[in-house]
């Protein structure tokens, strides 16, 4: 299918705004504010373990997600109900945590957890059918300028996001009583909910595809397609990553909370202005996948990530310079779906990009739980306010980051230029 230029300028534009919209609820609702609302009612790092591991644990059902196309009626409306789905999550994930309702604060952190990952998994289907349907209306050749556009949309609206977030959260934390200044928290999940709720609306301006018939769902097929040799390389790539990530994440989100001691303001902050540096390359970035291919733009932006944690480890002043680095995510983020469908223009591109990312979610759930068991042999809780006792912490997640760079390396050529 080749679709006009009439509409390709609407899906780029339903796609753009859709991001936008979205990506500035999804900076209101990140994973550092439910950290923060969760130890502010007292978790440990047990339980925020589980707030970064059990989403990507109940995501590796997207990988049924191309199934929904059989009952759903089409692109359209299978990727706007799972997105409404996971904003009713949301708004019941403040609700859970109102007191009087739950027996302890602990039940009331487990409400919490399970909202988070409802709301997550629905996402995560109404993403990969999303993403399949763009990548029938997008040429190969035009894939990196069509996602780099996007991705600075997407970086756009977090910004917006986190930025306000980051400014409400502060006022509303200072106008209540210290033993109130959770419910700050909840409000800005609500604020998001509604957002990401209206980030459905520009889905309209996309067309449907010509050939709408329905994927062969054989579960055998799946798994042919990641019997190619280049295919397994890049799902090794997708494993080591997420495993490295998983396994010295739990510290991250403890380290600026315990460690330094800072609000939810600078870290928000932080992360505005890595969405805002992203937001600027993500468009070259695109364009250099185009011409070069996307294998050394993941490469070069695979071993600027890995250091992140390393900065980490001047205090401060470093915390600032490792979410600044961090800015080289819009590499991967521009090349991976791209990476993944290798250049397959039709309904085939939905299988492998279901079940990758429910593989490598399920592998960063699992290793993110194993990642408590990490941060405690390296950081015992009892020094955790102690800054200078996670530096050997740092200095592993940052070697096991840069390993995950190796498959990337050894990939198998491609004999096409923009799949290389």
């Amino acid at each position: 299918m080749n679709p006009s230029s009439a509409e390709h300028e609407r899906t780029s534009r339903g796609a753009n705004e859709n991001a936008g919209i979205w990506a500035l609820g999804n900076g209101l609702v990140s994973t550092t504010l439910i950290s923060f609302f969760a130890q502010s009612l007292g978790a440990q790092s047990g339980a925020i373990s589980w707030i970064i591991a059990a989403p990507k644990l109940v995501g590796v059902l997207r990988w049924f997600a191309p199934s929904l196309l059989k009952f759903g009626g089409g692109y359209r409306i299978t990727s706007v109900g799972p997105f409404l789905l996971s904003t009713v999550f949301l708004l019941l994930l403040p609700l859970s945590s109102v007191p009087g309702i739950w027996p302890s604060p602990s039940v009331a952190i487990a409400a919490i957890v399970v909202c988070w990952c409802m709301y997550h998994l629905a996402e995560y289907c109404g993403y990969v059918v999303f993403i399949a349907w763009l990548m029938q209306l997008v040429t190969p050749e035009i894939r990196g300028r069509f996602f780099g556009l996007r991705e600075r949309w997407l970086t756009a609206g977090n910004l917006a996001g986190f930025l306000f977030a980051g400014i409400l959260g502060a006022a509303l934390r200072n106008g209540f009583e210290v033993d109130l200044r959770w419910i700050a928290y909840p409000l800005l999940a609500i604020f998001g909910a509604f957002a990401i709720g209206f980030s459905v609306l520009p889905l309209r301006r996309i067309p449907e595809p010509e050939n709408d018939i329905p994927p062969n769902l054989s579960l055998i097929e799946d798994w042919k397609y990641w019997s190619r040799p280049r295919a397994r390389w890049f799902l090794l790539y997708g494993t080591w990553f997420s495993a490295a990530n998983g396994l010295f994440s739990t510290l991250l989100y403890i380290y600026p909370y315990r460690a330094l001691d800072l609000s939810l303001f600078l870290p928000l902050t932080m992360a505005a202005s890595m969405r805002l540096g992203q937001s600027i390359i993500s468009r070259p970035v695109g364009v250099t996948i185009d011409r070069f291919g996307w294998r050394s733009v993941m490469i070069c932006g695979q071993v600027l990530i890995a250091l992140g944690p390393f900065l980490f480890s001047f205090g401060t002043v470093g915390y600032v310079a490792g979410n600044l680095i961090w800015i080289a995510y819009a590499l991967i983020n521009v090349a991976l779906p791209i990476a993944i469908v290798d250049g397959r223009h039709d309904r085939s591109a939905a299988p492998p990009l279901a079940l990758y990312f429910a593989w490598t979610g399920l592998v960063y759930g699992l290793t993110a739980l194993a990642g408590q068991l990490v941060a405690d042999f390296f950081v015992s809780t009892q020094y955790r306010q102690d800054s200078a006792s996670y530096d050997t912490y740092f200095i592993v997640a940052t070697l096991a980051r840069l390993s995950a760079v190796l498959p990337l390396v050894l990939l198998p050529a491609d004999r096409k230029r923009h799949t290389c």
